[in-house]
């Protein structure tokens, strides 16, 4: 008695060549390996937990109703920066 499961699939439909599609899906979704750095790691790192913080009514208020000070607009646009690294003008 043959199985009636073996007969439920049809192989006579199937395509004889690969199409450009799949070809273009193939290489697109292929698995890649990174070797990163730690401080590439990190950075990463600080990217993701920005792009996936949770944003509530409250803190989008708060950010757009920040108490706007004169000692806060003057330690913002008199603040020190600190040059680090090697970097030639």
């Amino acid at each position: 008695m043959e199985n009636p499961i073996d007969n439920n699939f049809n192989t006579n439909n199937l395509p004889a060549q690969v199409s450009v599609w799949t070809k273009i899906r193939n290489f697109l979704c292929q698995d890649i390996e990174l070797n990163l750095t730690s401080m590439q790691e990190k950075v990463f790192q600080e990217v993701h937990d920005f792009w996936h913080q949770e944003i509530t009514g409250e803190s989008v208020h708060n950010f757009l109703f920040k108490p706007v000070t004169g000692e806060g607009f003057k330690n913002f646009w008199l603040k020190e920066i600190e040059i680090t690294g090697d970097i030639e003008l």
